[in-house]
C-alpha cells in the first residue's frame, strides 16, 4: 500500500545499531514499540519518571479504586501530519536516510537525525512470530495498515482524551469503566521523526477499556485509553513494567494508558460498556 511502510531487510548500506546486550536490546525495542519514547536512552528509559507513572495493574480498573499516573507534556512532530503524496515522495528506509536528510533539511550529525535513524531502525525490524506489525506516515496508511491487521473495513479508533500541556504524576480516582468488546487491536504510536509517522502492531491476548478518572490532588478529570496485556509469559524478565509492578512474565496481567496522540483501532462492531 502506498504510505504504509512495512518492516524491510537490514541493507549493508544501513547504519551500524549500537552493541546492547540481548537483554536491554530486548527491553529497549519493547518499550520502544509499545510506547514511542523520544530521544531516550535505554538508561534514561530505566528510571523515566513517565514510565514509572505509566503501568498498572488490572485489578485497579474499578470504581472506586486509585491509579498513580503520570502524564507527560505531549510532543509533536514539527510537520504535523503530511498529505500522504507528500509522505510517500519521501524516502523511508535506513538505506536512503541520507537522501531524507537532504530532502527535511536536517543536518547529517545532528540529534534529529539520529532520532530518525532510530525511527527508521525500529520501523525496519521484523514482526515477531504472530504480529502484525507496521508504519504509517499518513492517514490514510494508518487507517488502511488497521483495517488490514484486523481483517475488516469496520474499524474506529480509540484515545486518551489527555492535556496537551500534561500533568504532574498523582493518584488518580476510577470514576468509570467502559470494557471495549474484542481480544485483538492495533495500537499505534507516534515516533521522533520530522513529520508524523505512527508504529503501529495488533494486540493479542488484550483486553481494553476507557476509564474516566479525577486526580486527587488537581482534580482534573481526564478519560484514557488503557489496554491490558493478558498473557507476559513471553515477555522479558527485565522489562521495567515487572520491576515499576513488584511483578514476573506470566504472573497476572498487566496494564498501560495510551499517551497523548496514540491510538487504538478496533472492530467498529465492538461496543462499549460501563461498569
Amino acid at each position: 500500500m502506498w504510505g504504509l511502510r512495512s518492516p524491510s531487510s537490514p541493507t549493508k548500506d544501513s547504519s551500524p545499531r549500537p552493541s546492547k546486550n540481548d537483554t536491554v536490546a530486548e527491553a529497549y525495542s519493547l518499550t520502544w514499540l509499545m510506547w514511542g519514547l523520544r530521544s531516550m536512552s535505554v538508561t534514561t528509559v530505566l528510571t523515566s519518571i513517565w514510565l514509572r507513572g505509566l503501568f498498572f495493574r488490572e485489578e485497579a480498573v474499578q470504581v472506586g479504586k486509585t491509579i498513580t499516573l503520570y502524564f507527560p507534556l505531549a510532543a509533536s512532530a514539527p510537520l504535523g501530519l503530511l498529505p500522504r503524496h507528500v509522505a510517500d515522495s519521501i524516502p523511508f528506509s535506513t538505506s536512503s536516510l541520507p537522501s531524507a536528510l537532504a530532502r527535511l533539511g536536517v543536518a547529517r550529525n545532528s540529534v534529529q537525525a539520529a532520532n530518525m535513524e532510530e525511527t527508521l531502525y525500529m520501523c525496519g525490524l521484523p514482526p515477531k512470530a504472530g504480529e502484525a506489525k507496521f508504519c504509517a506516515t499518513s492517514l490514510e496508511a494508518l487507517v488502511e495498515g488497521s483495517m488490514a491487521a484486523l481483517g475488516t473495513r469496520n474499524i474506529r479508533p480509540m484515545t486518551s482524551d489527555l492535556p496537551r500541556s500534561g500533568a504532574p504524576k498523582q493518584p488518580y480516582t476510577v470514576r468509570a469503566v467502559h470494557p471495549v468488546d474484542g481480544s485483538s487491536f492495533v495500537s499505534c504510536h507516534d515516533h521522533n521523526y520530522p513529520y508524523t509517522v505512527y508504529m503501529c502492531h495488533n494486540t493479542p491476548a488484550t483486553r481494553a477499556y476507557m476509564v474516566e478518572l479525577e486526580g486527587a490532588g488537581s482534580g482534573l478529570v481526564v478519560t484514557v485509553a488503557a489496554i491490558c496485556h493478558t498473557d507476559t509469559s513471553h515477555w522479558d524478565a527485565e522489562h521495567f513494567s515487572f520491576k515499576v509492578l513488584g511483578t514476573k512474565p506470566g504472573a497476572g496481567p498487566i496494564c498501560h494508558y495510551l499517551p497523548y496522540g496514540h491510538n487504538v483501532w478496533v472492530k467498529k462492531e465492538a461496543n462499549r460498556s460501563s461498569s
